[in-house]
């Protein structure tokens, strides 16, 4: 049979079905920013985008309008978690996975940042839903988890109880729809907690599975969730990425839903003149719409919308209620053991404070701020991290005011060392001035799929390069000092060996230690002690951590609150300090003209310092 027909349905019938989707929702199941002003149970008192409570309305909304048409599916092609506090906390709730039941999604796929608690952190997430009865189809076709490292046996008991599968046929209107999710290469370049999880070939695994599909299962119509991403081209469309090169090189799909690169896709892409590819955006601002007329083997697109979840709509009341019910257990999972709760304000920010990838200068006092809070909580000389490792910027809204939950969406990723609640752990290694520009070097090859995503941010230090230059040979100068205490040159030739102490948070540490092999040696360098000796584990880099410090953007009299410096379990073991931590507290020692008063974000000319400076 050619793998483009339908099983099921006689030669010529005509079958139209829905597809409402989503990707990359990044556990935003409130809308975005700033959480004080958000209010989904009125309409057009705020300007917040997002939220499961208005996505839910608009869901239930399309399905009653689509119905009589024929069979729709609510699908989402992966990244449900990690971005926000939800996130932080879902391996105690399965939150996401949970709401996305209630508001009737058929399945869900993973997305690189779905690992990012390791294996046995998102089995508990997932297990925490099934046991509550509410979790949607979880379809990972190329998530190979068979191996014998004991952080696999939650996902292997997943697989045993079927609620994690590799392929998954669910039946709407007498149509069988056959169901299958993959990671895409670049997506997997991403997955810095996978541990022992291997990821086969995206391509070669959809060939196979389709094949069972339409042999086996007899399917009507096969759908693909892909974590594959679309890359944008000069003059701004999407014809490319791994989303595409699915439908190009797996017969027998007929259609892509894709995630990863955020992509609000406003025409779908039709690819081979047949397969439709589409992409929702990010963060549950839109919803998108897909009609599909099958004809035999024919398929046609009758229309594609993206549905804008803004205050326009009254959210679903049960959905709202069952946030509020999460936030409690959100801070005392996440929170409260380092004194802070999920609602709780922090800063005023007098205008927006924007962390926009492809303006360097826009992003520069949000990027600066959460590199200084760093280095004020390690005492390190210098601080590097990446656009990317901040998620988030902050907007005004009606009162500026960010709270707790709205400071800890711009540094959300990863999780610990030496304690288990999510966030990256700050970690300090020692490097030679040209080990340092080796790492820029690295970071300043931009990576087309997540345009200015690596550009490096720094604290305690500034560069100097010339784009202009050779691949690996761009950077001309480093700086080591700051703006009170005045910028002094290294040499980046090698042959001074003088050590410095370099924090980042792990998630980004784990990039950099990676360095040489993603360079294939070209930029070799090495993670050391103090003392030359190379670090052998991730703890080593925690505890080398120095423990105390003076935030120079700060006046003298604010002294660096201990808890965040020298913090203790109470066993007296010693605790990482998490980077999400590091920013709150330096928040907190800003100064405020009255007591009780809320902190203004510093926007001043120490604030919007340059500290990458390109030639010309």
């Amino acid at each position: 049979m050619d793998e483009g027909k339908t099983a099921g349905l006689e030669a010529g019938d005509a079958m139209t079905f829905t597809i409402l989707h989503t990707n990359d929702i990044h556990s935003n199941l409130i809308g975005m920013a700033p959480s004080s002003d958000y209010s989904p149970g009125t309409m057009n008192d705020d300007a917040t985008l997002g939220g499961f409570a208005r996505l839910a309305t608009v869901i239930a909304a399309r399905k009653k309008a689509r119905e009589a048409q024929g069979p729709v599916l609510v699908l989402d092609a992966g990244d449900y978690s990690m971005g926000t506090a939800f996130g932080a906390a879902i391996r105690e709730t399965g939150a996401e996975l949970q709401l996305m039941a209630l508001m009737g999604y058929d399945a869900t796929t993973f997305g690189n940042h779905d690992y990012d608690l390791g294996p046995d952190g998102m089995a508990e997430a997932i297990g925490v839903a099934a046991k509550a009865g509410r979790i949607p189809l979880v379809v990972a076709s190329n998530t190979d988890f068979s191996g014998d490292d004991p952080s696999l046996s939650g996902l292997k008991a997943l697989a045993d109880d079927k609620v994690v599968q590799t392929h998954a046929v669910i039946e709407h209107g007498g149509v069988r729809f056959g169901l299958f999710g993959l990671m895409g290469k670049e997506a997997v370049f991403y997955t810095a907690g996978a541990g022992a999880i291997a990821f086969p070939d995206a391509v070669e695994t959809g060939k196979e599975i389709v094949r069972l599909l339409r042999e086996t299962e007899k399917v009507d119509v096969v759908i693909a969730l892909s974590h594959g991403g679309l890359l944008r081209n000069p003059d701004g469309t999407f014809t490319t990425g791994g989303d595409v090169t699915l439908a190009q090189k797996v017969p027998g799909v007929d259609v892509v839903v894709g995630g990863h690169s955020h992509t609000p896709l406003e025409k779908a892409i039709i690819v081979g003149g047949r397969t439709p590819v589409v992409q929702a955006g990010l963060y549950s601002r839109y919803l998108g719409e897909l009609v599909v007329t099958l004809r035999g083997d024919k398929l046609s697109v009758d229309s594609y919308t993206l549905h804008p979840i803004d205050d326009t709509i009254a959210g679903d009341l049960s959905v709202t209620r069952e946030i509020e019910q999460f936030k409690h257990v959100v801070t005392e999972a996440v929170f409260a053991s380092r004194g802070y709760r999920v609602d709780e304000p922090l800063v005023v920010v007098p205008e927006d404070v924007p962390n926009t990838f492809t303006d360097i200068v826009a992003s520069t006092p949000l990027a600066n701020f959460v590199c200084d809070a760093d280095r004020a909580a390690t005492g390190a000389d210098i601080v590097l991290t990446a656009n990317g490792m901040v998620r988030s910027g902050f907007t005004k809204g009606k009162s500026g005011v960010q709270t707790v939950y709205d400071v800890f969406a711009a540094t959300p990723l990863g999780k610990g060392v030496l304690d288990e609640i999510a966030g990256s752990a700050l970690v300090t290694a020692y490097f030679t001035g040209l080990e340092i520009k080796h790492a820029l070097e690295f970071l300043l090859v931009d990576n087309p799929a997540h345009p200015g995503e690596y550009f490096p941010r720094v604290s305690g230090m500034r560069f100097r390069y010339d784009a202009s230059r050779p691949q690996f040979d761009v950077v001309t100068a480093i700086e080591v000092g700051d703006l009170v205490r005045g910028y002094a040159p290294i040499d980046i030739s090698g042959k001074d060996k003088r050590l410095f102490s370099v924090t980042s948070p792990l998630y980004m540490a784990m990039i950099i230690v990676a360095v040489p092999t993603y360079s294939k040696g070209a930029l070799p360098l090495t993670a050391k002690h103090k003392d030359g000796t190379p670090l052998t584990s991730r703890v080593d880099a925690v505890e080398e951590a120095p423990r105390a410090a003076t935030p120079y953007l700060l006046p003298p009299r604010h002294a660096v609150d201990r808890r965040s410096v020298v913090a203790t379990t109470e066993k007296g073991a010693p605790r990482e300090i998490k980077e999400w931590q590091a920013v709150m507290d330096h928040l907190r020692r800003l100064p405020v003209e009255n007591t009780g008063e809320l902190p203004v974000f510093p926007l001043d000319e120490r604030a919007r310092e340059v500290r990458a400076i390109k030639a010309g």
